[in-house]
């Protein structure tokens, strides 16, 4: 491995070579000599008319940098406009000056086609085109994003997680959102989304990662209206109907949207036990399915005051109702007694959550800038569950009924303050303050002997935080130094109790530097450190539980504490290659483990801080277009190490993860899409998990301009199962993670309406916002 890893690196090293960098700008003319406000330009590699720049016209202005000596082809298309095609041969810098003529055909849109790569990789990080690809086609935001490199949804679709990096923080249009407002989000209205490593002191201290999604500026003063319509096709049936609009005059923009999601869970697990030193082995086989009938609504509001000032607002609310049954069958050997227990859990949730906020953005001078913004979050989730068992297969008797209640509320201010001192040094400063404030209510009535216990724990979490950080270009190199401070002030008691049970107040500094050195125009290195916190979503702190069985239950830890993060990593950018290498260590690590209390007989699976976690990672990707075909590939070697001293530490061995995506354009609006990602088994110390493969296609037809029919597969060999094995607190156990991705999808959208460009611009303030769930 290390020569292979050396020789690599020697091979990059050998290939950088010198290379001068160039800039082409210019103006952009209609016949009587007055720049023209709006239009598009694309920038071609003239031997293959490979797309590898776009600009937008502003006050008839545009610029390409960074270029290679070449010939390019500029395209150029303004709306009212005859397009021109201009040829360039760049030696030099290029300053020019391009007249457009009147078109004689009034054209309601113009549509510029080029081959291009909807994935690139630049200084580490990895941009998708959303709007152009098959992407488009799939029916939620959470599909798309599972089908991007390295990102994976949890079994139960409710967290996302990027390989090697844990949980990233979610921004939209830079605003911070909640993965159920991510869910929440039409996936035609999204531009593009970015995969950001080590982002800066700006984006607070909460997540090694940031996953950016910007949506669509390119419509209209009108309005617009998407109407959608999918049917997926998995174990159980699924149906996602959307209905999405925008009106925007003047300074006046508006949205809303509605969708009305019939979802069919179904999730499954089977686990084996043994406890040699109290002599038990046990067999648990749950599975869970029921109707899930979703409503999610959203509106927001922007005004712009000037054109670098406005005010916003929106307002997000998401409520679900699950009816479902969990049915488990457990065998129980304890000594020489055997026991078949059927269970069967009777399930009534709802779920709500709803989120608004208000912004202001103020130009104080032509260098300073300020933003002020307030959010108010809440989220209510409400189990009541009636438990049956079946002992020995002596008929169902019931067991105990309860009714747990989860509720929380969040108020959260922040400001920001960016001033620059000339074209090349900026400082960027600002705070935040967050509260919440949760209540966790727990009523059990056991049946059998007849007893009741009640609970009520309050929890309260402050936030306080401020941060500057510096960023500056000399002589092509590129630096910035941040540090962002956090105190972090945590109050958790029963009320039955006395004394609390959590009392803790920490302040934290969190440093992030990143330098760039240039080498060329195609080629540069990048260099990082930062120290990252995650902390847990409020409700594993909370005391809600889920009975399994007799035997077996889930429960939630209110003693779980944050995971500090500290990581070195370098990025090697080659053209069009890249090769990412990072070093990290975790402090208190989350992972679920069980434990078994002798004098309940029963085994408790939750959350726990484990000692820590360390290891590595070797990336490389890149991009390659031929003719109709792209397609985007990732290898990475990790090796992570999980310890803890109430586990046993097994064998330690790098693993693969790859990737690849592919897409072909073919005529008439039509295209195929081929997508594959798997792991090697991983040999991670505590934990040993499986080797998996996972393949889907696509296929994408628009008709007459505004109907889009796509079909697309997912996991065509249902390979996607979780398999974990380890020894923790004396248990042995293996758990399998029956994933329900396995599907077929037809999904039908429609467009009508037209619309000016947007403004549109929102920003979450509650940093801890995706917490809330």
């Amino acid at each position: 491995m290390r020569s292979i890893i050396c020789y690599l690196i020697l091979f990059i090293y050998c290939n950088v070579y010198g290379q001068h960098q160039y800039s082409i700008s210019g103006i952009i003319s209609n016949q009587d000599n007055g720049p023209l406000n709006s239009g598009d330009i694309l920038l071609m590699d003239k031997k293959d008319n490979t797309t590898i720049g776009y600009a937008i016209v502003n006050q008839g202005k545009f610029s390409f940098t960074n270029l290679e000596i070449g010939a390019y082809i500029l395209s150029i298309s303004c709306i009212g406009y005859e397009k021109k095609i201009e040829e360039i041969l760049l030696n030099k810098n290029k300053s020019i000056t391009i007249t457009l003529q009147k078109s004689r055909v009034a054209l309601d849109e113009v549509t510029i086609k080029g081959i291009k790569n909807n994935i690139k990789f630049t200084n580490g990080n990895i941009k998708v085109e959303i709007e152009n690809s098959v992407f488009k086609s799939l029916p939620t935001t959470t599909a798309v994003l599972s089908k991007l490199p390295g990102i994976q949804i949890s079994p139960n679709q409710e967290s996302i997680s990027i390989i090697g990096r844990g949980t990233p923080l979610l921004y939209l249009d830079n605003q911070k959102i909640n993965f159920d407002q991510l869910k929440a989000l039409a996936v035609d209205d999204i531009k593009d989304i970015e995969i950001i490593d080590n982002p800066s002191a700006k984006y607070e201290a909460e997540g090694r990662s940031l996953i950016l999604i910007t949506r669509k500026r390119d419509i209209l003063d009108g309005y617009k209206v998407q109407l959608s319509e999918t049917a997926s096709f998995k174990r159980r049936f699924d149906n996602y109907a959307g209905l999405n609009s925008t009106f925007k005059k003047k300074q006046l923009e508006l949205r809303a949207n509605f969708n009305y999601n019939q979802i069919g869970f179904w999730e499954a697990v089977d686990s084996k036990l043994d406890i040699p030193d109290e002599n038990i082995k046990s067999q648990i086989s749950v599975n869970s399915i029921g109707p899930r009938p979703q409503f999610v609504m959203g509106s927001g509001v922007f005004y712009s005051l000037n054109k670098n000032d406005y005010i916003s607002g929106q307002v997000n609310f998401r409520t679900q109702t699950d009816r479902f049954p969990i049915l488990a069958s457990t065998f129980l050997q304890q000594d020489l007694q055997e026991d078949f227990i059927l269970t069967e859990t009777k399930n009534d949730e709802e779920r709500s959550f709803f989120s608004s906020n208000i912004n202001l953005n103020k130009k104080i001078t032509n260098t300073s800038n300020l933003f002020f913004g307030i959010q108010y979050s809440s989220y209510v989730r409400h189990l009541k569950s009636n438990i049956f068992n079946n002992l020995n297969q002596m008929g169902f008797v019931a067991s105990q009924n309860r009714d747990q209640k989860y509720q929380i509320e969040a108020l959260a201010t922040r400001i920001d303050l960016e001033k620059e001192f000339d074209k090349n040094v900026k400082l960027e400063i600002g705070g935040s303050i967050s509260h919440a404030n949760a209540l966790a209510t727990s009523d059990f009535n056991f049946l059998r002997p007849i007893s009741k216990r009640t609970s009520k724990y309050d929890y309260q979490e402050d936030i306080y935080a401020s941060y500057a950080e510096l960023s500056a270009k000399k002589n092509k190199y590129n630096f910035s130094l941040g540090i962002r401070s956090e105190t972090n002030v945590v109050k958790g008691s029963f009320r039955k109790e006395s004394n609390p049970l959590i009392d803790r107040k920490k302040t934290r500094l969190f440093p992030k530097v990143k330098f760039t050195i240039p080498i060329d125009s195609t080629k540069s290195l990048h260099l990082n450190y930062n120290t990252t916190i995650s902390r847990p979503s409020f409700l594993n702190a909370s005391s809600i539980s889920t009975f399994i069985s007799p035997f077996s239950e889930f429960s939630r830890n209110v003693n779980l504490k944050p995971t500090i993060t500290t990581e070195i990593s370098a990025n090697i950018q080659l053209k069009k290659h890249s090769l990412y290498l990072n070093y990290y260590t975790e402090k208190d690590p989350i992972f679920y483990a069980v434990r078994y209390t002798p004098s309940e007989n029963r085994t408790i699976s939750s959350p726990q801080n484990f000692s820590e976690e360390s290891g590595y990672q070797i990336r490389y990707t890149n991009t390659t277009t031929y003719k109709l075909w792209s397609t985007t590939n990732s290898l990475s070697v990790l090796n992570s190490k999980i310890k803890d001293d109430l586990a046993i530490l097994n064998k330690v061995k790098p693993y693969l993860y790859y990737y690849s995506n592919n897409e072909f354009k073919l005529p008439h609006e039509t295209t195929l899409g081929l997508n594959f990602w798997g792991f090697t088994k991983r040999y991670q110390g505590v934990f040993k998990r499986n080797a998996m493969f996972v393949l889907g296609a696509s296929f994408t037809k628009i008709f007459f301009k505004d109907l889009t029919v796509a079909i697309n597969v997912n996991d065509v060999f249902r390979n996607m199962n979780f398999i974990d094995v380890s020894t923790i607190n004396s248990i042995n156990t293996e758990n399998i993670y029956y994933v329900n991705a396995q599907e077929l999808s037809i999904s039908i959208k429609y467009f009508f309406g037209k619309v000016k460009k947007t403004s549109f611009k929102n920003k979450d303030i509650d940093e801890n916002i995706n917490r809330l769930r």
